[in-house]
Order: structure tokens, then C-alpha cells, then sequence
């Protein structure tokens, strides 16, 4: 029995032993985190958007739940970097003031902005002289579902849809764009004679300036202009509005129209076209904020045939496929709750993971100056197949594209036929020159 005993207690004693020589092991496993916004048990990040606004009440609320949504799941899944991830809504309410005040107070309290959507950040020192915990204006990584021009030209800023040529020569005259023309390749190799009109968001002066470089893309490739070619709409604009503009396309003969605009305004064009008997228009063509489905209900059979261009997954017929897609429509309650603004955001919220993640490795410690770092050696982002390759260090304009179309009442994938793919030819960017008006 004194022997059992002996045994025993020498046994407990190495026990004892190998817990206490694996307990400094365990606890170096958690990576290293050191900045604002980081403790040992949580990592903040801010999403700035705007939401509670009188123009387009409750713009951006889909990229504010996209984001809390993959908050959620990563958090179920151990967090990053061994952190819970929590995140701060500040509402910038379509407001310069608000969007300013938004990011004084994230730079504060938060590791990094993610998932961004407010159209009037126009002071960007904000972002790039914002102090770390060092006391040091290394700025707030900034990583964007939408930027216009001052935002996404942000050396702090990282955005899928950049482009580094405007920013380079942004003081030059005329300035250089990369413009997207993935779509008007395929409608002009699909169609022929188009002609007709784009309808230009004119609200926000430097979302309008953003979108014109691909309008004159398009009209290079060979849509003709009709008309003025380029026509001012703004988001609060009645049917009535739309009127001298379609009697430009019946006038013409028009044959294509393409939506710039909100995304009430392309069914609103629809009816007003409808109404005036102009039916010459094959090609009915939208930006990606129509793929939606409360916009496909709300425009019913009046929106038949319209075209948009994503630059990710269609993720009405595809999201199964993909994870991150498969698990924002869960937690929100079902695809049908996802729209391209929150695809957006997850996009800019998986580039944040991405970035920690390989900010740590090899035992890095997180800080907003290590994000940067990966950040700007990432070259083939792509959202964990949710878009393709795109080289974000550089700030290049993503080349790879879907065409979707809707039919029989429900928005589809057009082109590549095949599902999951993407057209990625460097021609799906073209060089444009032209000025900022």
C-alpha cells in the first residue's frame, strides 16, 4: 500500500509538472495585440456609415448589418487573433459634419474602420493623422465597402474598387482613370447599333465624377450617345423628372439606357419609357446597387431584361457556395436580406481578417502599423473566392466581373454562363482621360 502511494504521489507530481511546463505555452498561443482598440480579451472596430438620413432613409444599414453579421460568426469561430471582435456603429448620416465627428471618435476607441459607407468623407486628415497607442500619426486603417474620390485616394484607405491612376494624377488635367468596361464589352458583343443615354447620380458630386470615366468607357467601346449622351438625375427626383430624358430615347431610337443613378430611378426610367410608348431600347443596363431583391419586387415586371455588372459572386443563385456568403445569409435570415451594400461591407470586413491574420503570423503583433504592412502586401485578395484576385497593395481596379440579368422575375447570372466563375481579362479595365466637372 506505501508503495501504491509512492507511485501515486510520483505520478501527480509529474503531472503537475507537464501542466505547469505547458501553461506558459498555452498562454503565448494567443498572438500579441498592442494599439487603441485592442485588450487582451476584445478587438474594436468601427463601421461608419450612413444610415439615419432624410434623402435615402436607411442607405447604408445593409453594410452596418453585414458587418455585425461576420462579427458574429467570427467570434464563433475563436475571434481574430484570439480576440473577441466588437463592433461600434457610428452613424454619419449623409452629413460631412456627422462623417467628421464619426471618424475623430473611432480613431479614439477603435483598432480600424471596417466596412466604411458614408459619401461625405471629404477630410481625410482625420484618417491619416489619427495617433496610434504610441502616440503616433501612423492613421486608422480605413477599409472601405464604398469610397468616393478624397476617401479611396486615402493612403490609409483600402478599397476593392480602387483606383490608383485617378489618385496619381488627381491634380492633373485631364486626370487618368482605370475605368470598369467589363459589362460594356459584353453588351456590345452581344448587341448591335446601341445607342442611347446614362442617367449620372448627381446628388453627391464626387460619386458622379467616379462613375463617368466608365460612362465614356462604354461610349469608346462604341455605344453612341444620344442627345447629351450624360444626364443628371438626382435621388428624390420624381417620374416627372424622368420625362425629357426618355423623350430623348424615343426621339432617338435609343436602343440602350444604362442607370447610374439610385436604384428606384431604373424603375422608375422603366415606367416612365413604358408610359411614353418608348420601346426601342433592347439593353437595359444598371449599377450593382439594382441587384436587390426588394428592388426586384418593388419594380415587379416593369424591370424585366435589365443587365447589371458584379464584381463578386451572384449571390441571390450562388451563395450556398461560398462560406462567408452561406453564413451572412443565415445569420441575417436568408438571402433574400442581402443586397450589394452589405456585400460590400463583408467584402471590406473579410479583408480586415485577412490582414490580421497574416499581421500575426510567425508571432507579429497586431497593430494598426503591422495591419498596414499586410495590407500592403496583399497583391491576389479575393474574399475568400467571393470576388477575384485583386492586387489591394497596389490599389488596382479589379478586372474580374459577372454579368446578371433578370428573368422570369428573378435576378441570374447571364455571363460567364458557368457558376462560380468570373470573366477576368485585363480588358475589362480600360485608361480613360478626362476632367472632373
Amino acid at each position: 500500500m506505501r508503495g501504491g502511494g509512492r507511485t501515486a504521489a510520483v505520478l501527480l507530481a509529474a503531472v503537475a509538472m507537464v501542466v505547469a511546463a505547458l501553461a506558459p505555452a498555452a498562454a503565448q498561443q494567443q498572438p500579441k495585440g498592442n494599439d487603441i482598440g485592442i485588450t487582451n480579451s476584445e478587438i474594436r472596430v468601427a463601421v461608419v456609415a450612413d444610415v439615419d438620413n432624410p434623402v435615402v432613409p436607411g442607405l447604408f444599414k445593409s453594410g452596418v448589418d453585414a458587418v455585425q453579421a461576420w462579427a458574429k460568426t467570427v467570434n464563433q469561430q475563436g475571434g481574430i487573433a484570439g480576440r473577441k471582435v466588437v463592433v461600434d456603429f457610428i452613424d454619419s448620416k449623409l452629413s460631412p459634419n456627422e462623417a467628421r465627428n464619426a471618424l475623430i471618435t473611432a480613431c479614439g476607441q477603435d483598432f480600424a474602420l471596417v466596412g466604411t459607407e458614408a459619401l461625405f468623407i471629404t477630410n481625410v486628415s482625420d484618417l491619416e493623422t489619427c495617433k496610434n497607442a504610441q502616440g503616433q500619426p501612423v492613421g486608422i486603417p480605413d477599409l472601405s465597402g464604398i469610397a468616393t474620390s478624397a476617401e479611396r485616394c486615402s493612403p490609409v484607405t483600402y478599397y476593392l474598387n480602387s483606383d490608383a491612376a485617378y489618385c496619381a494624377t488627381k491634380s492633373d488635367h485631364p486626370q487618368t482613370y482605370t475605368a470598369q468596361q467589363g459589362d460594356y464589352r459584353y453588351y456590345v458583343k452581344t448587341n448591335k447599333d446601341l445607342h442611347g443615354i446614362w442617367l449620372a447620380p448627381a446628388d453627391v458630386k464626387d460619386v458622379e465624377n467616379a462613375t463617368l470615366p466608365s460612362y465614356q468607357a462604354g461610349m469608346d467601346l462604341g455605344i453612341k450617345p444620344d442627345g447629351e449622351g450624360v444626364y443628371d438625375v438626382f435621388a428624390r427626383d420624381p417620374q416627372s423628372a424622368l420625362t425629357p430624358k426618355i423623350q430623348v430615347v424615343k426621339q432617338n431610337g435609343s436602343t440602350f439606357l444604362y442607370n447610374g443613378s439610385s436604384a428606384a430611378m431604373m424603375i422608375l426610367a422603366r415606367r416612365e419609357a413604358k408610359l411614353q410608348g418608348a420601346n426601342s431600347v433592347k439593353l437595359w443596363a444598371c449599377h450593382q446597387g439594382c441587384y436587390d431583391h426588394d428592388w426586384l419586387v418593388q419594380g415587379g415586371s416593369d424591370v424585366e431584361g435589365t443587365h447589371s455588372m458584379l464584381l463578386n459572386l451572384p449571390f441571390y443563385t450562388e451563395y450556398k457556395s461560398s462560406p462567408p456568403l452561406a453564413s451572412l445569409a443565415k445569420t441575417l435570415g436568408g438571402p433574400d436580406k442581402v443586397n450589394s451594400y452589405g456585400v460590400s461591407a463583408l467584402i471590406a470586413a473579410l479583408m480586415f481578417q485577412d490582414a490580421a491574420r497574416k499581421a500575426v503570423a510567425g508571432g507579429g503583433t497586431l497593430t494598426r502599423q503591422s495591419l498596414f504592412d499586410a495590407l500592403k502586401n496583399t497583391h491576389d485578395f479575393d474574399a475568400q473566392g467571393l470576388v477575384g484576385p485583386v492586387d489591394i497593395g497596389n490599389h488596382a481596379t479589379p478586372h474580374c466581373i459577372v454579368v446578371t440579368v433578370v428573368k422570369d422575375g428573378k435576378w441570374v447570372r447571364e455571363y460567364p454562363k458557368k457558376a462560380g466563375t468570373f470573366d477576368c481579362s485585363t480588358k475589362n479595365v480600360a485608361t480613360v482621360k478626362r476632367d472632373a466637372t
